[in-house]
C-alpha cells in the first residue's frame, strides 16, 4: 500500500469514528428538538446527560481529518474549501453555536428549561450540521465542487440536498439505539426505553425508504461515482442491508447492545462504499488524491505523527467514554 492510500485509509477511519460518536450527538439532538408529550423533558435531562462530558471530545476526530487532508492534500483541500465554502460554514456555525447552547442551556440560571432559546439552538443546530455535512459529502462525488463553481453549487443537485436529509435520519437512527442501551441501564430511566425503541424503528425504516430514493439521483447527478458503485460497493451495499434489516429485528427482540453493533455496521458499511466509489478522486473531475498528495516525505512524516498521536488519543477516548457512560437521570 502506497502512502497516498494508507494516508485516505487513515482518514476514512477517522470519518467512521466521527460518524458513529459524533453522529450520534447530533441525532440525539434531533431527538431533542422532536421529544413531545408528558415524557419530553425526562428525555431531554437523558439526552443532555448521555452526551455529558464527551459531547464535545467526539469533533477530535473531525479535527483530525481536516488536519490530515490539510496536511497530505494541500491541492485539494484549497479546491475543496472553496468549492464547499457555503455548506462548511453553515456546519462549523452549527456546531459552534450547538455547543454554546449546550453549555448555556445546562448551565445558564432559568435556562435549562425545554422551550428555552438555548434548547431551541441546540436541538437546531444540531440538525443543521450533520445536514450540511451530508450535502458537502455528496457534492464531492457530483463533479460540482470545481475552482469556478460558486458557493450554491452544492445545492443546486437534488442528490445532494437528499444526501443531507440521509445523513440527518442516520444520525436519529444510531441515536436511538445509543438511547435505548443508555436508559435501560438505570431502572429510573427504563420507561423511556420504549419511547426511543419507537424512535429508532421508524429512523431505520425512514433510512430505508430514502437510501431508495438516493440511488436513482446517484446514478443521474454523480454518474462516474455512481458506475463505480456499482463496479466497486455491491458488497458494502449488501453488508449495509443486512446490518439494516437486522438492526430492525434486534430492536424488535429488545437486544439493543447487538442493535448498537449492526448499526453502527450499516453506517460504516454506506460510509465505506462511498469511499471506495469515490477513489481516486477527491473532488470529482477536479481533484485525485495522487494528483494533490504532498511529497512522500511528508506523508510519511504525516504518517508517522498520526500513528504516536493514535497511541495517545486511543486509550485516553476509550477511559472517556468507559468514565462516563450510563445515564442519571431524576424520576419525576
Amino acid at each position: 500500500m502506497t502512502a497516498v492510500n494508507l494516508l485516505l485509509a487513515v482518514i476514512i477511519c477517522a470519518l467512521a469514528a466521527y460518524a458513529l460518536l459524533a453522529g450520534a450527538d447530533f441525532g440525539a439532538g434531533v431527538w431533542d428538538l422532536l421529544a413531545r408529550g408528558r415524557h419530553a423533558d425526562r428525555e431531554r435531562r437523558l439526552i443532555a446527560h448521555a452526551l455529558g462530558p464527551v459531547w464535545e471530545a467526539n469533533h477530535v476526530w473531525l479535527i483530525f481529518v481536516i488536519v490530515a487532508t490539510f496536511s497530505g492534500f494541500p491541492t485539494a483541500f484549497g479546491l475543496i474549501a472553496r468549492g464547499l465554502e457555503l455548506p462548511l460554514a453553515f456546519a462549523l456555525a452549527g456546531i459552534v453555536l450547538r455547543g454554546a447552547a449546550y453549555v448555556y442551556r445546562a448551565y445558564g440560571e432559568g435556562a435549562a428549561g425545554p422551550e428555552s432559546l438555548w434548547s431551541r439552538i441546540f436541538a437546531v443546530a444540531s440538525s443543521i450540521t450533520p445536514f450540511m455535512l451530508g450535502v458537502s459529502g455528496a457534492a464531492l462525488a457530483t463533479g460540482k465542487v470545481t475552482a469556478s463553481s460558486g458557493p450554491l453549487a452544492p445545492f443546486t443537485s437534488a442528490f445532494t440536498l437528499v444526501a443531507g436529509v440521509f445523513t440527518v435520519i442516520v444520525t436519529a437512527f444510531l441515536a436511538a439505539v445509543y438511547l435505548c442501551h443508555d436508559a435501560g441501564t438505570d431502572p429510573e430511566t427504563e420507561d423511556l426505553v420504549p419511547a426511543f425503541r419507537r424512535k429508532a424503528l421508524a429512523a431505520a425504516t425512514l433510512a430505508g425508504v430514502v437510501s431508495l430514493a438516493l440511488l436513482p439521483l446517484l446514478y443521474r447527478d454523480a454518474p462516474t461515482v455512481a458506475h463505480r458503485f456499482t463496479d466497486r460497493s455491491i458488497p458494502f451495499v449488501v453488508l449495509a442491508g443486512v446490518c439494516g434489516f437486522g438492526s430492525i429485528a434486534v430492536i424488535w427482540k429488545r437486544r439493543y447492545v447487538l442493535a448498537r453493533a449492526t448499526g453502527a455496521t450499516a453506517v460504516v458499511a454506506v460510509l465505506l462504499g462511498w469511499a471506495v466509489a469515490q477513489y481516486p478522486d477527491l473532488a470529482v473531475g477536479a481533484a485525485t488524491a495522487h494528483d494533490s498528495a504532498a511529497g512522500a516525505a511528508n506523508l510519511h512524516a504525516l504518517l508517522i505523527a498520526m500513528g504516536f498521536g493514535l497511541v495517545v488519543i486511543l486509550p485516553a477516548f476509550f477511559l472517556l467514554l468507559k468514565v462516563f457512560s450510563g445515564p442519571e437521570v431524576e424520576a419525576e
